[in-house]
């Protein structure tokens, strides 16, 4: 008698704490839907704590739910929720900063001084133009200070192609970073850094061109810093030359055409003490007759590279969980300038090749995606994008890709295949060498998911799918996924 009691109640003890389990994962997943959650990687957290504020254009849209710092300890992780009313308004080129006390001195003034009497907050601001939807359990890399759109003087950040160069000059004038590099009074670029020289004689001006006006710096190229210049005699009359300096200083430069080769990443050239008196030009006559365009310069190969990720699945009853992904991705260049990485979901994605035992969603933390570039460092990834219906497909954002990095130009990409067939697949072992390739028709597809997951698939010598599953979590089978399914603004540019 005792004993049938004792069974029943371990059994009673048992189903307790599996309802209790059940229970829990329910209302977990019910607070779940109540918000979109997005996690944002920072270099320093700021005093950001749990609780703040999420604002889209001053106004609350969403809650800070943790701040904890990355597994490898390289920058601090912020889990946001965000309301419908903030979910609208987040996609793929949403700036995400923290809203703390700046102080940039008298020139460049103050920012964020509201935080003074109320907390650290996160804001986010999404451009004219906007990109795809955000989805849920998205990846970002967060702005260190406001976007230009916010603050005028904030800087650009470094995009593929543009030339950096550094400028030596005998005085600073005022100079700062955030200045503006001119050329014929046209804003090409912007100053990065001002500092002394090492041995104090000189200053040295780290300068980024735009990659749009990196042909108008050859190193025959004068520069000089603006200072308002006045020039002529009494009877003839008088000329300012920039007059603009007064309010803001700059960095002016004047090419010769025809003198001087183009200048590479790296360049060095000497400001002159005075504004050269170079008159201005007139417009060529040949500039008159209609261009022709340029031949299409030749295609690079397809770009691959080697993906990494790393997570822990947090178990509620039991000890948490290491989730590891690993797997080829295709690199191109978006329109923005971006460098993108499209592999497959299951890669990197722990909530989607995870599942909870008792049902409810996964808890997914400290994220970490990685991608080996050819011949190059080892970067930080960003999860910006999945395709939707749970599809076998991702988009990641590189952090500080290399302005000298290569990727797949778009007449190597066939976005109208929706079945891709008859192809060979191409992809990256961890070492990052390649694999040899094979005929779909020749190969088990669901044994090349082990090693070649990501792979891209590849016909006529241009990428139209990449090598993934058929399922989230059970049943999984090698499926081809059609690269049409990437939305426009994330892919090649023209």
């Amino acid at each position: 008698m005792h004993r049938s009691r004792y069974l029943i109640g371990i059994v009673t003890l048992v189903l307790a704490i599996l309802g209790a389990s059940m229970l829990w994962n329910v209302l977990s997943s019910a607070q779940d839907q109540r918000g979109m959650p997005l996690r944002v990687e920072f270099r320093d957290a700021r005093g950001l704590r749990a609780g703040a504020d999420v604002r889209y254009r001053g106004v609350r849209v969403g809650n800070v739910r943790a701040v904890q710092v990355a597994a490898d300890g390289g920058k601090a992780v912020v889990d946001l929720t965000l309301a419908d009313s903030g979910a609208e308004h987040a996609c793929v080129n949403s700036a995400f900063w923290i809203v703390s006390p700046r102080f940039g001195g008298i020139a460049a003034g103050a920012s964020g001084l509201d935080t003074l009497v109320r907390d650290t907050y996160v804001a986010f601001l999404t451009p004219k133009e906007r990109g795809s939807r955000l989805l849920a359990g998205a990846l970002l890399a967060g702005d260190e200070r406001p976007p230009a759109i916010v603050e005028p003087d904030a800087l650009a950040p470094i995009a593929h192609g543009d030339l950096l160069m550094t400028l030596l000059a005998p005085e600073n004038h005022g100079l700062r970073e955030g200045s503006p590099v001119v050329f014929r009074g046209t804003q090409t670029g912007d100053v990065r850094s001002v500092r002394l020289s090492s041995d104090g004689r000189y200053i040295e001006a780290q300068l980024r061109i735009d990659n749009a006006h990196r042909h108008t710096v050859t190193d025959a190229s004068v520069f000089w810093i603006a200072r308002p210049h006045l020039s002529g005699a009494l009877l003839s009359g008088f000329t300012i030359a920039d007059v603009a300096a007064i309010v803001s200083p700059f960095v002016g430069y004047a090419t010769e055409p025809g003198k001087g080769a183009p200048a590479v990443d790296g360049h060095r050239a000497a400001a002159t003490a005075e504004r050269p008196d170079a008159a201005a030009t007139e417009v060529p006559r040949e500039a008159l007759s209609r261009a022709v365009a340029p031949s299409a310069a030749p295609s690079d190969s397809i770009v691959l590279v080697r993906v990494t990720y790393d997570a822990i699945e947090r178990d509620t009853f039991s000890a948490d969980d290491a989730v590891h992904g690993e797997g080829t991705g295709v690199l191109w260049f978006d329109s923005s300038g971006r460098a993108v990485v499209v592999t497959a979901r299951s890669v990197v994605d722990g909530a989607y090749t995870t599942s909870e035992t008792w049902g409810g969603s996964v808890d997914i933390v400290r994220e970490q995606i990685t991608v080996a570039v050819p011949n190059g460092p080892v970067l930080r990834a960003h999860r910006v994008w999945v395709a939707d219906q749970e599809v076998d497909l991702a988009a990641l954002v590189l952090d500080e890709a290399p302005p000298d990095l290569r990727g797949t130009p778009l007449d190597r990409i066939a976005f109208d295949v929706d079945q891709p067939s008859g192809y060979s697949l191409r992809s990256l072992r961890a070492d990052g060498n390649a694999i040899a390739e094979a005929q779909d028709a020749s190969m088990d597809l669901d044994a090349a998911l082990t090693d070649r997951r990501g792979a891209a698939m590849v016909k006529d010598a241009k990428a139209s799918g990449l090598l993934g599953q058929t399922a989230p979590r059970k049943n999984r089978s090698a499926r081809a996924i059609s690269l049409a399914l990437v939305p426009q603004d994330l892919r090649p540019r023209p």
